[in-house]
């Protein structure tokens, strides 16, 4: 893997967001897990390196405004030409859902009593997106019937072992894997780092697929919803709940919903159908009412009921 070390050399600029944007709470997910490689979240300060034309750049991003007007530092090493850094911006942008109206979903969560409460308690939090489908799709192929901690630590292995490498401060940093590399990897190799055979080949065809360019995953951008979906499961590995997991995971498709996901229906029983055991009909049915916001709603309620741990009421 490429290691370039870093020198003094940077690029500095800032991003602002619509507000709310709650820089801590969003981009703090990744400081709740022991390892969440790529991303690694500390002492207020986001990192992960990201790929500008396969070459590997560290990216840090802090937060020096506040939730109502909120404004992101970004620091880039090494240094950029003025190109790469538009390049970087607006993938930056897409991230962070820089440009997305949250308003628009609060003013839907105020026409339910639990829904006001959880959007008040979290107001300003977003997901923070990978800056890919295909890593997004991976993601979703790494998660599916396991549980999370489980998914979150494989996936690392793996970007551990196939990922790029920044050198920094005398620490090393991870871009999560190019479809090239795990196109060669051995599949063999890949269940070792925990992943089922399936999982392995599902992601090493994908994977070949994606780099010789007979599979355009960023071309699933200009579709709707249902005709994205409706691709995605076209691919080996792929059902209904990868494939919507992967709209809202990577392509901020915020009415997207994968009801078949455990703990949403987990979330919606919960919180509306006293606990009792629930299908996916069921979850569409409670949260059809958020509707364009139905995948952001499910979100907002799992993080309120599972992260939590002292919850408003």
């Amino acid at each position: 893997m490429n290691a370039p070390r870093i020198t003094d050399s940077r690029t500095n600029f800032f991003i602002f967001p619509e507000s709310p944007f709650d820089f801590e709470r969003s981009a703090g997910i990744h400081g709740r897990f022991e390892k969440s490689l790529p991303d690694v979240y500390e002492n207020g300060v986001y990192k992960r390196v990201l790929h500008l034309a396969e070459n590997p750049v560290l990216v840090l991003v802090t937060s020096k405004g506040t939730t109502e007007k909120p404004r992101l530092g970004v620091e880039i090493h090494p240094h950029l030409i003025a190109q790469d850094v538009k390049a970087l911006r607006r993938l930056l942008d897409t991230m962070f859902a820089a440009s997305f109206d949250f308003d628009k979903f609060y003013s839907f969560a105020k026409k339910d009593r639990l829904m006001r409460i959880v959007s008040r308690k979290l107001r300003g939090l977003r997901p923070v997106s990978p800056p890919t489908i295909f890593e997004a799709l991976v993601i979703a192929i790494t998660e599916q019937q396991i549980s999370l901690n489980a998914a979150i630590a494989i996936r690392s292995r793996l970007v551990e072992k196939y990922g790029d490498t920044v050198e920094f401060e005398g620490r090393s940093f991870y871009a999560f894997p190019i479809p090239s590399v795990l196109a060669k990897a051995k599949v063999n190799r890949m269940m070792a780092l925990g992943l089922s055979r399936n999982k392995a080949l599902y992601i090493n065809e994908l994977s070949k697929k994606v780099a010789s360019k007979e599979l355009d995953l960023e071309g699933l951008r200009k579709m709707d919803d249902e005709t994205a979906i409706a691709e995605l499961t076209k691919i080996k590995g792929v059902g209904a709940w990868t494939a919507e997991y992967t709209l809202i995971r990577g392509m901020g498709r915020v009415n997207s919903l994968p009801a078949d996901d455990l703990g949403i229906q987990h979330a919606i029983s919960q919180a509306y159908c006293t606990g009792q055991r629930i299908s996916s009909n069921e979850v569409r049915r409670v949260l059809n009412k958020f509707s364009p916001f139905s995948g952001i709603a499910a979100f907002y309620l799992m993080y309120y009921l599972f992260w939590i741990p002292e919850r408003a009421t």
